[in-house]
């Protein structure tokens, strides 16, 4: 990512940032698979379950400082279903779910692009996910996939939810790129982008 990009991304989010939009909203983040469940596994050992945690906090710290309040499925290496992921969500009432993966292709190297999943068709859920994958293609600067998916934590959650896969860990070059914790701050900063899009959007 160009250095000029960072910057204007920066000054984009500081600015939606100053104005309030995550003021009082809570929102859930999942990192996804933990303990037993690694996830996927890079072509030299990078576990996904590892850097979706690292996301996740990253994440966390960046929208704690924008106002919102931020919960979390997991803060260590531990096994969590997903029924409790769901329900946390649920229970919470959640302004936003946000279940946070890196996705994996058998035989295929030089796949590695962003993708973001929803289901519901009665919330604004579709909204989130299109605002936060604008913001990762940009960021990654290639076209990724709006999909529609009736997974468990999509489909059981009752709050507007999004499941974002934020690149392939099966990709030599990205598992390379992802054991740099500078990068996966990188990666938080351009999903928060998208998620103060989609709130400044709502207002």
């Amino acid at each position: 990512m160009k250095k000029s990009f960072v910057f204007v991304l920066i000054l984009a989010i500081v600015e939606m940032a100053m104005a309030g939009v995550l003021s009082g909203k809570l929102i859930v983040l999942d990192p996804g698979h933990g303990g037993i469940d690694d996830g996927a596994i890079g072509p030299t050992g990078l576990k996904e379950k590892t850097i979706n945690l690292e996301l996740a906090l990253s994440l966390c710290k960046i929208l704690q400082t924008q106002g919102a309040s931020v919960l979390l499925t997991r803060r260590t290496d531990e096994t969590v279903s997903l029924s409790a992921r769901i329900a946390l969500a649920n229970e919470k009432h959640a302004a936003l779910f946000v279940c946070i993966h890196h996705n994996s292709i058998q035989n295929a190297p030089e796949v590695d692009r962003p993708q973001v999943y929803y289901w519901s068709a009665t919330d604004t859920s579709k909204r989130a996910a299109r605002f936060i994958l604008d913001s990762l293609e940009r960021f990654f600067t290639v076209k990724g996939n709006l999909l529609r998916n009736d997974f468990k934590v999509l489909k059981l959650a009752e709050v507007p939810a999004v499941l974002v896969e934020m690149s392939f860990i099966s990709s030599p070059k990205r598992e390379k790129w992802l054991r740099d914790p500078f990068n996966i701050w990188r990666e938080a900063l351009a999903l928060d982008d998208g998620i103060l899009r989609y709130f400044d959007h709502l207002k």
